[in-house]
């Protein structure tokens, strides 16, 4: 038997920053969870993703955050 991947059910992006909006289920129901991320580059040159931002990351992250917010309003479980 395959395993299922999990896969967000919407993302958004600026810049180097991701925002992805999860659909999970909870003793109470189904809700929304959002995930950021920031995505680089390692010495060798290989794409790495890390969940801490600096100062010049804020922008973005606040760009994404309300494109999130927007979203989850908009698609309510």
């Amino acid at each position: 038997m395959a395993t299922q991947v999990s896969r967000p059910v919407q993302s958004f992006y600026c810049a180097t920053v991701r925002a992805s909006i999860w659909r999970n289920e909870g003793t109470r129901g189904a809700f929304h969870a959002i995930t950021l991320s920031r995505t680089f580059m390692d010495a060798e040159g290989h794409p790495k993703s890390a969940g801490s931002f600096g100062r010049h990351d804020l922008s973005a992250v606040a760009t994404v955050v309300a494109q999130a917010e927007q979203w989850v309003r908009e698609h309510g479980i």
